[in-house]
């Protein structure tokens, strides 16, 4: 074999031109599917940096998520299939003061036995005990490796130095292992949850912490699982208070790693099913270079064969070559992968789920062997099959080639090129769906104007609002100081950005609709806003009034809902004075009081707060009052300045009030948006460029094939246009057979198209996965870029000068 791969080494020495083409063909292929498999072996195979992670879950439900941490700790004393359980809470974002300024930082709550049941160990320090979860001693703090590094310059002295964290001093006890991202890939500390002791009430009334465990050896999820639904009737009365029937009897368990890279799963392996029909593409393509290379050495094979070669001799000759020319390609291929994997980063949507350890490990590196091998085998078989039983007495007899050759001669490589075409077609098709589902998305009217709308966020301590009053004084200053920023049109404050993730929810009974005490309480997004919020954002009223400045007192009760859950609540009536009232966290049906229960003032059209791709839901909008007030809200500031500039005005105003609130996440209303999309777009742009990819290769095959087939007719064209064929003729000839060919791969692509674009339906929206006008574009750029293909082999057939054709003759 090593004299095989020194011979093969020197062919293609010898054939600098066919090996460069098919190298680079190959190294595209190979470099797609080595860069997108990287991203598979980091986010979905790479295992997570905990002790055996196989035996981590996290429980979730169809409808709910978060669970108060008396709840947590009672079924992780309960469950028999569980070794611990825990609970963290969301990922937020902290104040944390420095000598002179505050920045915001991502950080975490978590139950003190949470890293226990990681089965981790601190780089420095300790995590946390059993003491540090009763209020009054749980000012302490874990640090994450790179914030240490990164602040700390990974001095072992910060342990027992003091941060303040939203006013509050916390002693820094620890850090976690270099690697761990925990319970969020941007996670700087963790902080811990406590409990009250002798509060019976405070275990269970803040529904606030995601759930998960180790299970025990030798239990499974679904063990699991069916102990915690069996235990649902013994923990529901541990509440406090009456719970509805249903909650949390849907419990589902799930291992760690899906519970966290779930969502991308099928984003990852469509993209990877996209690069592998690419890789195909490229195969095909090779191996119909090879079959022309190889018919030019037919005499070559023939002599080997009447010297005594046999046919696995020659097959294995030629495999050797194949296999040398898809590794040589793999080296390549890795290069591309390495340079295209920032580019990959900067495509993803920024919450994809660990990105922080993307990189060529060595399963990469096997993987691109592997891959280079197989390649190698896959598109040199067919011309090794072919050449392995050369026809000895028929090519040894021939010193030329026939004047009008065979048909058969270029059957084969007819069949790859209608594969290759196919398989672009289907690939590309689902490009198009993709990028048609994404414009059908961008016409979506939210329901509000975005243009102009510089938007940041102004962040207080925690512990702002412990004075009634104080945190609306403060906005309601800013307020005035952003209506005076020149070149400001209106200004306004929410405590979420419409499309920026997840809202507060309002958990809510309504006048005339009584519910079963068995079941939860409606749901609806809830929004504390200023008074101007609905001018700046250019929002419709349809009835009653908007929010006044007398409302800030609280004492109107006043409440603004959408037109949708007016229609819904009461159909054919007027919403305006009916009255709802706040049900926190699905406890017990209210007891209706009028006098207390917010009254509705006003009905705004529907508009889409969370998704562009949502369905209208249920809207509440409440005034910022002493009883809604947050240490955290979002500038709005309709203005003609730039963004710098209006960022600059905002933190001057936010700094003439208080110089330690920090203003961050500066952008226009219109980058929010965008970025609410950055899911379907990121996977329309991969896919448009694998679409473009495959048919780049697709067409270089038909541009090689027709050169091939003009190249072998070339004394048969010489004797038409000296019996009299017109030049054009012998254009439309060479055309037409490039029209066969793309209309024949059109026809097989859009077929296989049909039936694997049906797993592309989830990610679709406003368009279906047999598109017509998706379906019927495609072919027509098939046909046109094959023509382009052959334009340049068929005008080099027609300018074929029948004297110089017919000279060897």
């Amino acid at each position: 074999m090593m004299a095989d791969f020194k011979f093969a080494f020197r062919q293609l020495r010898r054939s600098p031109a066919f090996a460069v083409t098919a190298v680079l063909t190959l190294a595209l292929g190979i470099g797609a599917n080595t860069a997108i498999f990287s991203l598979v072996d980091s986010i979905l195979l790479r295992p997570l940096p905990f002790a055996q992670q196989d035996r981590l879950i996290r429980i979730t439900g169809d409808e709910l998520s978060y669970f108060p941490k008396g709840w947590i700790r009672a079924l992780g004393e309960h469950a028999t299939a569980l070794e611990s359980l825990s609970g963290f809470g969301a990922d937020t974002e902290f104040n944390i003061a420095q000598a002179d300024t505050s920045d915001r930082v991502f950080g975490a709550q978590m139950m003190v036995n949470g890293f226990d049941t990681l089965g981790i160990h601190p780089a420095i320090g300790r995590f946390f005990t059993a003491d540090d979860a009763v209020t009054g001693h749980d000012q302490e703090v874990v640090l994450s490796y790179g914030y240490w590094r990164q602040h700390f310059a990974a001095s072992p002295a910060a342990v027992g130095t003091t941060l303040r964290i939203d006013g509050v001093p916390r002693r820094i006890i620890g850090v976690m292992p270099a690697g761990v991202h925990f319970p969020y890939a941007d996670t700087q500390f963790v902080i811990p949850v406590a409990f009250k002791g002798g509060d019976a009430i405070d275990p269970w009334n803040n529904f606030s912490l995601l759930a998960f465990g180790r299970l025990k050896n030798g239990a499974t999820p679904l063990q699991a699982q069916a102990e915690m639904r069996r235990l649902h009737n013994v923990l529901l009365p541990l509440f406090p208070w009456r719970m509805p029937d249903l909650w949390a009897g849907d419990m589902t368990v799930v291992p760690l790693l899906e519970a966290e890279v779930g969502a991308t799963r099928p984003r990852l392996l469509l993209l990877f099913g996209a690069v592998g029909l690419i890789l195909l593409i490229a195969c095909a393509n090779v191996a119909n270079l090879m079959l022309a290379r190889a018919a030019g050495r037919e005499r070559e094979m023939a002599i080997r064969g009447a010297l005594g070669a046999s046919g696995w001799r020659l097959m294995r000759q030629l495999l050797a070559e194949s296999v040398l020319l898809a590794v040589l390609a793999g080296a390549a291929g890795v290069i591309v992968a390495a340079a295209g994997l920032r580019a990959l980063v900067s495509l993803l949507p920024a919450d994809t789920p660990r990105l922080a350890g993307l990189g060529l490990h060595w399963p990469v590196f096997l993987f691109a062997a592997a891959v280079s091998v197989l390649t190698g085998l896959l598109f040199g078989l067919i011309p090794a099959l072919r050449m392995a039983s050369p026809n000895l007495q028929g090519t040894l007899r021939s010193g030329s080639r026939s004047v009008a050759g065979h048909a058969s001669q270029f059957r084969t490589s007819m069949l790859l090129v209608v594969g290759q075409i196919g398989l672009s077609v289907v690939v590309i098709t689902a490009a198009g769906l993709m990028l048609h589902s994404l414009y059908r998305l961008s016409q979506v009217d939210p329901g509000f104007r975005a243009d102009r709308i510089v938007t940041a966020e102004v962040s207080l301590d925690a512990g702002a609002c412990k004075e009634k009053g104080r945190c609306q004084e403060f906005f309601a200053t800013l307020t005035d100081a952003l209506r005076g920023i020149p070149g400001t049109g209106s200004a306004s404050l929410a405590n979420a950005l419409p499309m920026s993730g997840p809202s507060g929810s309002y958990v809510y009974d309504a006048e005339g609709h009584p519910r079963d005490p068995h079941e939860g309480a409606a749901l609806a997004t809830g929004r504390v806003v200023t008074p101007s919020y609905f001018d700046t954002l250019g929002m419709h009223l349809l009835e009653g009034r908007l929010f006044s400045e007398q409302d800030a007192s609280g004492a109107s009760r006043a409440v603004i809902i959408n037109q949708h859950m007016a229609a819904r609540l009461w159909p054919q009536q007027n919403p305006i004075g009916k009255h709802i009232i706040e049900v926190a966290d699905e406890k017990v049906p209210a007891v209706w009081s009028v006098n207390d229960a917010p009254v509705i003032v006003g009905v705004a059209a529907n508009t889409h707060e969370d998704s562009l791709a949502g369905r209208f839901g249920d809207e509440v909008w409440l005034p910022l009052t002493p009883a809604t007030e947050a240490p955290v809200m979002y500038v709005l500031l309709r203005t003609r300045l730039t963004t710098p500039e209006a960022a600059a005005a905002i933190r001057r105003a936010v700094a003439g009030i208080d110089p330690f609130a920090p203003v961050t996440r500066v952008r226009t209303l219109n980058e929010v948006i965008s970025a609410s999309v950055s899911a379907p777009r990121s996977l329309t742009i991969l896919l448009l460029c694998f679409g473009s990819l495959a048919v780049l290769i697709g067409l270089i095959g038909v541009y090689s094939l027709i050169a091939y087939i003009v190249s072998w007719r070339t004394r048969e064209i010489g004797i038409r246009l000296a019996l009299g064929a017109r030049r054009w003729q012998i254009v439309k000839a060479i055309m037409r057979q490039s029209v066969l060919l793309a209309l024949t791969g059109s026809v097989v692509g859009l077929a296989a198209a049909a039936a694997a674009t049906r797993l592309l339906e989830r990610f679709l929206y406003g368009v279906s996965a047999l598109d017509p006008v998706t379906y019927c574009l495609v072919p027509v750029l098939m046909l046109a870029l094959a023509m382009l293909a052959a334009w340049i082999p068929a005008r080099r057939a027609a300018a074929v000068d029948p004297v110089d054709a017919l000279r060897s003759e």
